[in-house]
């Protein structure tokens, strides 16, 4: 009963408006407090081997990259290629947005940082051109959930030290999933752009694209270089989000010229103050992990689900729908660090491979940035609209359900996940 009540507490603290940070250690601590095997010793000791890990260190480092590509003009260059790219198509600059949120996402890693960066400009455009606020707003909702599915993925490296999984791996692995949602997204933007044909006006014609990609050049070639880098084995993931921030300082002051020394200081204050919580989260977040490990958890929620549930199929289903929810309420890289330790080891007698869980988990996660209560992404949407959330959710119907779609594929078509990281060896 022990793991029952430190799991209670940890929810009813977070009832109270706790920090989910603070909220993890104090239930990390309390079975030792209750009599479990466990000592506060052994938590902070957990807390502490966590937070000294190589691999962990790439997280504030992408994190500063893209508030440095941010306001050096990248996503901007991002954003106008896109739509010189797409701009001919019925539904083209909707369909621009949700690549732009791609291209960005491949440099940031995050998903709020996604929505706020090509929100501010890809949401007035399509307003000017005609289209529905309500739907422009919503469909970068949902297509910032992109930003943490395509790789680099902030939750992907988490996950990755959560399961002593390679984080390459699940770089390369996040590829084509990415690119099959993303499709699902510029689809729906595309239905939607034939149909409301009669009232969006189109820019097409005025940017051609090879003018385009010639004043992007250099903003295309920071997610190639760092991706292309990490997949050619030239580096790792840590060693490439240090390599993003160089690069991307050097070509916004140096090339594009909007980032000032002025600037550097807030860029950095920003960065702390988006990577602080977040390593509390996964030095907390570990501790409680370990302490549910050593009490035996999930090798007896394995053995009762093994008990209970013989399908493999009938298995994920229900995984997705816990995941769903718990994404709904919790903060994402915290759930990812609390239940990677307790799910992993009840999908390995059915065979999931622990990359492929990876990319479930990561998928099911980023749906909750665009489904209240907790979703971020509306929020960040609602800021730059002004429109609320209950409107914003409203227009998320048909896009969350292309992303459950996208969803489902990924679950239960493993290839998708699997195949390039088994070329890639």
């Amino acid at each position: 009963m022990i793991p029952v009540y430190a799991l209670g507490f940890f929810l009813l603290v977070m009832l109270f408006s706790v920090p989910v940070a603070f909220s993890l250690g104090f239930a990390a601590f309390l079975p030792g407090w209750i009599g479990a095997p466990t000592n506060p010793g052994q938590v902070v000791r957990s807390i502490v081997t966590a937070l000294d890990s190589f691999p962990l260190l790439a997280v504030p480092l992408f994190i500063l990259a893209g508030e440095i590509m941010t306001r050096g003009g990248l996503a901007k260059r991002l954003f106008s290629f896109a739509d010189a790219l797409f701009g001919r198509f019925r539904g083209g600059l909707a369909m621009s947005s949700v690549v732009a949120c791609m291209l960005f996402g491949a440099i940031s890693g995050s998903s709020p940082a996604t929505v706020a960066a090509i929100g501010s400009m890809a949401i007035p455009l399509l307003v000017s051109r005609g289209y529905d606020l309500r739907f422009s707003t919503a469909l970068v909702t949902a297509a910032g959930t992109l930003g943490v599915i395509v790789p680099p993925s902030i939750p992907m490296i988490i996950y990755g030290m959560a399961a002593q999984v390679s984080v390459s791996a699940l770089f390369i692995g996040g590829i084509i999933p990415a690119l099959v949602i993303g499709s699902l997204l510029m689809g729906y933007a595309h239905v939607y752009g034939r149909r409301n044909a009669h009232r969006i006006t189109s820019d097409t014609g005025r940017v051609s694209v090879l003018s385009a990609f010639r004043r992007s050049f250099w903003a295309l070639m920071a997610p190639v270089f760092v991706l292309g880098g990490i997949y050619g084995g030239a580096f790792t993931p840590t060693e490439a989000a240090a390599i993003a921030c160089i690069y991307g300082l050097v070509i916004s002051m140096l090339v594009f010229r909007e980032l000032t020394i002025r600037d550097l200081g807030s860029v950095l204050v920003n960065t702390a103050l988006t990577i602080g919580p977040i390593l509390i989260i996964a030095g907390t977040g570990a501790a409680l992990g370990r302490v549910l490990t050593l009490m035996q958890v999930p090798a007896t929620l394995g053995e009762f689900v093994g008990g209970a549930i013989d399908e493999r199929l009938i298995l994920l289903l229900l995984i997705n729908l816990v995941l769903l929810g718990v994404g709904m309420v919790m903060e994402t890289l915290s759930a990812i660090i609390v239940l990677t330790p307790i799910l992993l080891p009840v999908l390995a007698p059915y065979g999931v491979d622990p990359v492929h869980f990876g990319m479930i988990m990561v998928v099911n996660l980023a749906i909750g940035f665009a489904t209240p209560p907790v979703g971020v992404n509306i929020y960040v949407a609602s800021g730059i609209t002004k429109l609320s959330v209950l409107q914003i959710c409203r227009g998320l119907l048909v896009p969350i359900a292309l992303l459950l779609v996208g969803l489902l594929l990924v679950t239960y078509v493993p290839g998708l996940t699997l195949w390039l990281p088994g070329l890639a060896g």
